[in-house]
């Protein structure tokens, strides 16, 4: 298993926004010319701290927020209630979802 760049950030009123992306999609670029779409995976923004499969888990779980890059990184959210399926942009060879944790 490959390990995942994550950047935090906290925001106001507590909101906790976190950016994880594969290790291998960082730097990547992709186009779907017909929808119009453009990812583009900088290094200034996505690059974060490397972290394995058990940080990268606690991290989805804390976090309000989420921007998320990356097949096996959009899969960990999947498989553990965070994402839809449906809810997962397919750009090039590129997957991306984003999370809001809404609490009351």
């Amino acid at each position: 298993m490959g390990r995942f760049h994550a950047r935090v950030i906290e925001l106001e009123e507590g909101q906790l926004m976190v950016t994880i992306v594969d290790e291998e999609a960082l730097g990547a670029k992709a186009v779907d010319p017909e929808r119009g779409l453009v990812i583009d995976v900088k290094r200034d923004f996505y690059a974060g701290t490397l972290i394995d499969d058990e940080e990268v888990e606690r991290l989805l779980e804390e976090a309000t927020i989420l921007i998320l890059v990356g097949a096996r990184i959009v899969r960990k959210a999947i498989d553990l209630g965070l994402a839809h399926p449906g809810s997962i942009l397919k750009i090039g060879n590129l997957e991306y979802t984003q999370v809001y944790k809404i609490t009351y």
